[in-house]
């Protein structure tokens, strides 16, 4: 992926995949393209320690948390890159209770987490502009 989004045409030939004189046109403006990977299994988290500019975690802060840390800073470090230059994004789930979400954003604070969403969804909004005007307050709320 990384070569598609920078190179002008790539070859590759691996153990799963071949590609032969590909290329995408026009390429990216903004390159590299960071790569953040969603993972909860090791194999997962290992390979965004080794690859990945940024990960999710699919847990809570917590002890399952710091041991995900634990594999995807390790796998880091075995690749030969810098654990701290990956990001973590945390997320949380809004129940309309702010203090829950303050609550829980300063959980992933403490847990290390470089960014945070906040997820809307089943949260009875019915609108586009409901799901606008409630992480507006949120922000607005939190950041005051």
């Amino acid at each position: 992926m990384r070569r598609l989004w920078t190179e002008q045409t790539v070859t590759f030939d691996g153990t799963h995949h071949r590609v032969t004189g590909a290329g995408l046109a026009p390429l990216p403006v903004q390159r590299p393209i960071p790569v953040w990977i969603g993972a909860a299994s090791r194999p997962a988290l290992e390979r965004a320690g080794r690859l990945a500019d940024g990960w999710f975690p699919m847990t809570a802060p917590g002890p399952k948390l710091d041991e995900a840390r634990d594999i995807v800073a390790r796998s880091a470090t075995a690749a030969g890159r810098d654990p701290s230059s990956l990001g973590m994004e945390g997320r949380i789930s809004w129940s309309g209770d702010l203090a829950q979400v303050a609550n829980e954003l300063a959980q992933w604070a403490a847990a290390g987490a470089t960014h945070v969403s906040v997820n809307t969804m089943d949260a009875g909004l019915r609108t586009v502009d409901e799901h606008l005007s409630t992480l507006a307050a949120i922000a607005e709320n939190l950041t005051a």
